[in-house]
């Protein structure tokens, strides 16, 4: 990574709440490659320490660290994990699929909140949120066209899930979850403005974040394992764009220690591929893993991003990047550490 207007200086601790996670893994790997220490939270320090400092303490011995933060609701949870720390990167807001809005959404907008009050109160120098695609909007294959811009939120999930009746399906499951991110979002650009922190707050929206898997096959990549295996049970919801993981990881690290980068939205977003087509290249090198009937309902995604798309690339060249990584070596990443 190319280092320079640094806002914090080398060797500075960085905590990445949700260390163990996808995005978490390789977010701590990128600021430990940039010369950074690195304060891990986890729900359980027993389950993922031999596994985690097995992964980075050979190359970076005594820069990375792990808490436990069991209950992110709870009022000081994050107290101690920030003490000390000059940035904050929040990547783990876990994908919870419940009709009941209450469950849902409260648990989002706490939990961002709790992290925020704990920044300020440690007094760190950056925060960056790691929010999603659905805070965006909600993939509708209805071939209605759309112009996406950094100002664009899920209104329409926020509306059904507030106001509409409740359903026990699925799209009604998703609907509640995308407000949960909307409304988390919203709340941390808000709690920004009113509260005037003393740190600079950015953040990253990523969609459909593929490639290597440090940790297996977790997360996004285990739905992608189930779309190739024709598992469509296990495929809760539709990709709009996509990116490799590790390109989300290196735009959440530019976001926390590039000075230039204060009060953005970033998307973390490359290139529009369905379930389908990441099938259909992967069948073209490893057919055996593709199995099963493509997806029926594929077709008529016309979401624009070019202008956010464009941002995010530039600052990915910035850090020393050529550009968004290929599809093709992301699938190939993933088909390397997951198969």
């Amino acid at each position: 990574m190319l280092l320079h207007d640094l806002a914090i200086p080398i060797d500075s601790v960085v905590v990445v709440i949700g260390a163990n996670g996808f995005i978490g893994l390789e977010t701590c790997e990128k600021l430990l490659q940039a010369g950074y220490k690195v304060r891990g939270t986890v729900r359980s320090v027993e389950n993922y320490s031999t596994f985690m400092h097995d992964l980075f303490d050979l190359k970076w011995p005594g820069k990375f660290e792990l808490v436990q933060v069991v209950d992110f609701e709870e009022e000081g949870a994050f107290d101690e994990a920030f003490k000390g720390a000059a940035g904050v990167i929040y990547t783990s807001m876990p994908i919870v699929l419940h009709p009941d809005p209450a469950k849902v959404i409260n648990q989002s907008v706490k939990s961002t909140i709790n992290t925020l009050d704990a920044a300020a109160k440690a007094r760190v120098q950056r925060y960056v949120l790691c929010s999603s695609s659905k805070a965006v909007e909600t993939a509708r294959y209805d071939g209605t066209p759309r112009r996406l811009t950094v100002n664009n939120y899920n209104t329409e999930s926020l509306l059904k899930a507030c106001c509409g009746p409740r359903e026990e399906t699925l799209e009604w499951s998703l609907d509640v979850y995308s407000a949960g991110r909307a409304l988390a979002e919203l709340t941390f650009w808000s709690w920004i403005a009113e509260k005037n922190p003393p740190f600079v707050a950015n953040c990253v929206v990523p969609d459909g974040a593929f490639g290597r898997g440090l940790n297996g096959a977790t997360s996004t990549n285990q739905m992608l394992k189930a779309a190739l295996a024709g598992e469509w049970d296990s495929v809760p919801m539709p990709i709009s764009y996509l990116s490799d993981v590790q390109d989300t990881a290196c735009l959440l690290v530019a976001a926390t220690i590039k000075s230039s980068i204060s009060n953005e939205r970033i998307f973390a977003y490359y290139k529009h591929l369905t379930w389908n087509d990441l099938r259909s290249r992967v069948r073209a090198v490893r057919p055996g893993l593709v199995k099963g009937e493509d997806h029926p309902l594929q077709e008529g995604y016309l979401s624009s991003v070019h202008e956010p798309i464009c941002q995010a690339e530039e600052i990915l060249k910035d850090i020393g990047r050529a550009g968004f990584t290929h599809e093709d070596s992301m699938l190939r990443d993933f088909l390397d550490t997951c198969f």
